[in-house]
């Protein structure tokens, strides 16, 4: 994580949220080879669920998530915009694809890579 994204986490966030489906994805990738340098799931989805406010996905979330007419089509990424906009939370992401998407309240981080 970079020092910028590390400190902004620290000093802007007071209250942290997670999707189950974030959990799902990250540990797909992580099977697949396709994440480096994060650690296994087992080590840190238990203080997560103890510490975070889980975020499900609305119906209505999930309606918006379809109904984006963004090229863009990562379901995962979709419906997690869709919560932030139905919530108003900020998205914070490293995703470039991400960021050049519109409708709901995001903060881009380079990722470590870039």
């Amino acid at each position: 994580m970079r020092p910028t994204l590390r400190r902004f986490l620290a000093k802007e966030v007071t209250q942290f949220h997670l999707c189950p489906l974030s959990v799902a994805e990250i540990t797909f990738k992580l099977q697949r080879g396709r994440l480096k340098d994060v650690p296994d799931p087992a080590t840190w989805v238990p203080h997560s669920l103890e510490h975070f406010v889980l975020e499900n996905p609305s119906a209505t979330a999930a309606q918006q998530a379809g109904q984006w007419s963004w090229g863009h089509g990562d379901l995962v990424d979709r419906v997690l915009a869709a919560i932030a906009k139905e919530q108003n939370l900020l998205l914070v992401h490293t995703d470039t694809v991400l960021k050049k998407l519109t409708g709901f309240p995001q903060k881009y981080f380079p990722n470590v890579t870039e």
